[in-house]
């Protein structure tokens, strides 16, 4: 049972609406606001935007997206270093040395490396042929010769057998020596430049001209000392060669006579 004061004091008490904000002063509202509308990046930590507020509105939204796309930019790496300009001042500071990139350096070191072989290669080559390059260029023969002394060598004489003929030749039983063979010939170098003497090689022949026997000479063998101490055999020159050789049991007819450089 409810007692009439109870009813007196409910009919006293002004009911108010669910959710129902309180009156508040529209100036009082807009400048709280106003310090968080200004607020880089939005409100301050640990608060949370009240309803209606610039922050949710779509205004609010653009400008922060637009603020965080421009400090997302800013630290942003540059494509290649080349675009900092103190790059490469920093490091040459760190490392010591001026920034060099490192294929421009391996470039340099593989052309360095291919020129050093390429003269080295070029070097054994002018060795190896300077006899022929004296002889194609007279005048280079003194460095030619320079390189070949420091080099504890010396320059060889040419050995172009197809320059050296033979211009006469005879094999003969010497009288009253037994089976002594006299041998005469006249060696002529036919070349414009002095050449080392050639060997000669002796073949002595049966009746059906087949081979019995054969003999290499060498210049030594052949030639007298003084001859051969010259050491070279003249341009457009001749010399005579005569020995003796010893046939014990052999019935040579005939003989051949050729010369080559061994």
């Amino acid at each position: 049972m409810t007692s009439p004061a109870s009813e007196a004091n409910r009919e006293a008490v002004t009911p108010l609406a669910v959710g129902a904000a309180l009156p508040r002063d529209e100036e009082a509202l807009a400048a709280e606001i106003a310090p968080i509308a200004n607020f880089p990046g939005g409100a301050p930590a640990g608060s949370s935007p009240s309803v209606g507020s610039p922050a949710t509105s779509p205004e609010w939204t653009a400008a922060a997206a637009d603020a965080e796309s421009a400090a997302v930019d800013g630290l942003a790496p540059p494509e290649s270093p080349a675009e900092v300009p103190a790059y490469g001042s920093w490091l040459a500071r760190v490392s010591g040395s001026p920034a060099v990139p490192v294929r421009r350096v391996l470039t340099k070191s593989l052309a360095l490396a291919a020129l050093l072989l390429a003269l080295v290669l070029a070097g054994q080559l002018v060795f190896h042929f300077r006899t022929a390059i004296a002889i194609a260029t007279p005048g280079l023969r003194p460095a030619l010769a320079a390189l070949s002394e420091a080099l504890g060598s010396e320059i060889p004489l040419p050995r172009h057998a197809e320059m050296i003929s033979i211009e006469a030749s005879d094999l003969q039983n010497e009288p009253g020596r037994g089976r002594l063979l006299a041998l005469q010939a006249t060696l002529r170098n036919a070349a414009t430049y002095a050449q080392a003497y050639p060997a000669l090689e002796l073949a002595l022949t049966d009746t059906s001209d087949k081979v019995i026997v054969r003999r290499v000479l060498l210049p030594v063998e052949y030639l007298p000392a003084a001859v051969v101490d010259n050491g070279a055999f003249a341009p457009n020159a001749d010399v005579e060669v005569r020995l003796w050789l010893e046939a014990k049991d052999i019935q040579a007819a005939g003989y051949r006579l050729y010369v080559f450089y061994p």
